[in-house]
């Protein structure tokens, strides 16, 4: 199957309207991927807390986006999330993700979720399955 990238990505598409339209910076030599968002409420799982669902997202598009941004398209066969402490809405939060391994046909990856303050919320590793060429 051909990967075929378009801008209506939920996470960083900015043709998707109903999506979060994030800018993602890319450190290619690091193979290590960033972005700050604030959620509002429209992301709220419990009264106040962003839903884990949203969480999940946010790491595997670090992994995902990351290893498209690098040239090797790939699809998350497995994605294992921690959650460490609730996140809060309205408040800004950082989503980073780096390349660990990156073979012939498996790519793994980690990825986590930083509070205002730097606390660790959230935290995942992936296996991303590389495109045929």
């Amino acid at each position: 199957m051909e990967l075929i990238w378009g801008d209506r990505c939920f996470v960083c598409g900015i043709g998707n309207a109903d999506g979060l339209r994030l800018h993602f910076d890319v450190d290619t030599e690091r193979r290590a991927i960033a972005t700050r968002w604030t959620p509002s409420a429209a992301y709220q799982g419990y009264e106040g807390i962003l839903h884990g669902g949203i969480i999940s997202t946010l790491l595997d598009e670090c992994v995902g986006k990351l290893a498209v941004e690098l040239g090797l398209p790939a699809v998350t066969a497995e994605l294992t999330v921690r959650f460490l402490r609730p996140v809060p809405l309205e408040r800004p939060l950082t989503a980073r993700g780096a390349l660990t391994e990156v073979g012939r046909r498996v790519i793994l990856g980690e990825a986590e979720i930083l509070l205002e303050d730097q606390t660790l919320a959230a935290r995942a590793t992936a296996k991303l399955l590389r495109s045929p060429a």
